[in-house]
């Protein structure tokens, strides 16, 4: 029922078999989900092949999550190649799970295959969002680190759908994780279909994690050379004050 396609971008055998088998599960009726990386700024004939591979795959696919390896480069930049490649492994890896996860574990706020269906057919171009926060200020702080993951971070204004799923501990009230969800989805279009579930975990004492999946997203920070980031969050500057974070929580784990 739900494919995952994961490839790198540019190449021979990503950019060209992704599309075909995005195809092939299409046929069979299954939502498909492709998580692509793209290549260097300085591959310049691998990124225009990027670019062609991401639109034949756009056309096959129900929803297309691109990650920038360039992103790599200010978040490890000393890392040996091998583990700097397994950063952004680990990030495709966890956002498998957590989707998978936000299905098949029971939550307070429950979602099922049909929510994500509902989000991710026909979704489109998608970003990822993650972030953990702890502390006395934690809904709004997750709120921050996920908008300025230096992995992730790509302006969702006027996205036209969002699966959310926050994760927190007994401590975490209902109040919470509606803060959480309002902040985090306060820029997207104003018919944006927002979904989100939220789930008790004792070993999330004190401390609150959100995944969110935005689709529909109009951006080009996703893919080419000139993809710096150059936008303001400025509701939410007003609101919580983003400011632009640098968090060692993945790198953390890798090492």
């Amino acid at each position: 029922n739900l494919v995952f396609i994961t490839a790198g971008m540019g190449g021979g055998t990503g950019t060209g078999v992704a599309p075909v088998v995005a195809e092939i599960a299409k046929e069979q009726g299954a939502i498909v989900i492709g998580m692509v990386t793209s290549p260097f700024k300085v591959e310049r004939a691998r990124l225009l092949k990027a670019e062609e591979g991401l639109d034949e795959l756009r056309k096959q696919a129900d929803t297309v999550i691109v990650l920038d390896n360039n992103r790599l480069l200010n978040y490890c930049p000393n890392f040996p190649v091998d583990k700097a490649f397994s950063v952004m492994d680990q990030l495709i890896a966890e956002t498998v799970k957590g989707i998978s996860e936000t299905i098949t574990q029971p939550s307070l706020i429950n979602l099922d295959y049909a929510d994500v269906r509902a989000i991710m057919k026909g979704g489109g171009l998608a970003v990822m969002l993650v972030g953990e926060a702890k502390g006395q200020d934690k809904a709004n702080e997750v709120v921050r680190t996920a908008l300025n993951h230096p992995l992730l971070d790509v302006d969702t204004t006027g996205a036209t759908g969002c699966l959310l799923h926050i994760t927190g501990g007994t401590d975490m009230s209902l109040q919470e994780a509606e803060r959480i969800a309002s902040l985090l989805t306060i820029e997207l279009d104003s018919r944006a279909n927002v979904i989100w579930g939220a789930r008790v975990r004792k070993d999330y004492e004190g401390r609150v994690r959100c995944m969110a999946i935005m689709t529909g997203i109009n951006s080009a920070q996703i893919i080419g050379p000139n993809n710096e980031k150059a936008f303001s969050n400025s509701m939410l500057d007003e609101k919580i004050g983003i400011n632009a974070i640098n968090s060692g929580s993945l790198i953390d784990r890798i090492v």
